[in-house]
């Protein structure tokens, strides 16, 4: 599994396929079905998830969604400019709080949240943590890790959004990630949990079988019983939350009801769908270009687009 330096700030089945899943099928056994699309349709009236904080009282966990902040600190920071950020190191979280003197380009409030009254780039801000960050180079604790080298990627995200360290300014409410991946890891998937108060990553998903989409809304992909690590909750379909930074795609997919994903195929409720096959083609996508599910750590703001066709 591959190395990662991070920072972070921040339906429906088929008529035919084994065990259908759309909102609108028969119910799975004594109504089963039918009470679980009833209760998607009147949650999902309330608002949506993007906007709307829900709590799922069922197991004590309570999350902000995507656009709204996983921290109550930055309401009570009087500074011109607030927002959230964290810096891993393989497996081990940096300590930004205990780096920050008081006097440098940001400072933390607490584990999560920065406030400076200076314009500051992504890369001042970073050196906070002595990293020392450029568009395709990032050195930390006096290794340099270069997008030219074989295996190693470098991505500097606000939101969803990829920037340049050097070029762009923070902004309020900022949540910032910058994840280097290198071949060489001791990091193992699902990684280093991250407690539901402290930052986690929202992003989005379209499952589609034979064109008709999951609906993850379902009780049975809900929080409730589910996994830490990666769930929906509230009643939503979007968005998803992982609590680790190292959750990959295939992971996610295999803690769902029915859903398993191994090296070569996408197994729903009991078949196989080869990547490529003559059962039936499955693809990943995160963000419109393909990607080995098993390899591929889910970051904020990620859509990821999973569909299987059958070939009959």
């Amino acid at each position: 599994m591959a190395l990662i330096v991070g920072l972070l700030v921040a339906t429906a089945g088929c008529a035919g396929l084994p065990g259908g899943d759309a909102g609108t099928a028969a119910p799975d056994s004594a109504g089963e079905g039918a009470a679980e699309t009833a209760d998607s349709n009147t949650t999902n009236t309330t608002g949506t998830s993007e906007t709307t904080t829900e709590s799922n009282e069922s197991d004590g966990h309570s999350h902000s969604h995507e656009n709204e902040s996983d921290s109550n600190a930055s309401t009570s920071i009087e500074a011109e400019h607030t927002g959230e950020m964290a810096v891993m190191v393989g497996d081990e979280r940096v300590d930004l709080a205990a780096n920050a003197d008081g006097e440098d380009a940001i400072n933390m409030a607490d584990r999560d949240t920065w406030y400076t009254n200076e314009s500051v780039t992504l890369s001042e801000a970073l050196e906070v943590a002595d990293v020392e960050a450029a568009e395709s180079t990032l050195t930390y604790d006096g290794e340099t890790y270069d997008e030219s080298t074989d295996g190693t990627k470098i991505s500097y995200r606000v939101g969803s959004h990829e920037v340049d360290p050097e070029e762009y300014t923070l902004e309020s409410d900022d949540k910032i990630w910058v994840l280097v991946v290198t071949d060489d890891s001791d990091v193992t998937t699902p990684g280093e949990y991250i407690p539901p108060e402290d930052l986690h990553v929202h992003g989005s998903i379209d499952f589609t079988v034979d064109g008709e989409e999951l609906d993850f809304s379902r009780d049975k992909y809900q929080q409730a019983g589910h996994n830490d690590h990666f769930h929906f909750e509230g009643g939503h379909a979007s968005p998803w939350h992982a609590h680790s930074a190292h959750v990959t795609v295939g992971y996610a997919m295999s803690t769902l009801e029915g859903i398993n994903v191994s090296d070569d195929a996408i197994t729903y409720n009991g078949t196989a769908y080869a990547f490529d096959g003559e059962d039936g083609a499955a693809t990943v996508k995160v963000n419109g270009e393909s990607v080995d599910p098993n390899e591929y750590y889910l970051k904020n703001g990620d859509s990821v687009t999973i569909a299987i066709e059958p070939s009959d």
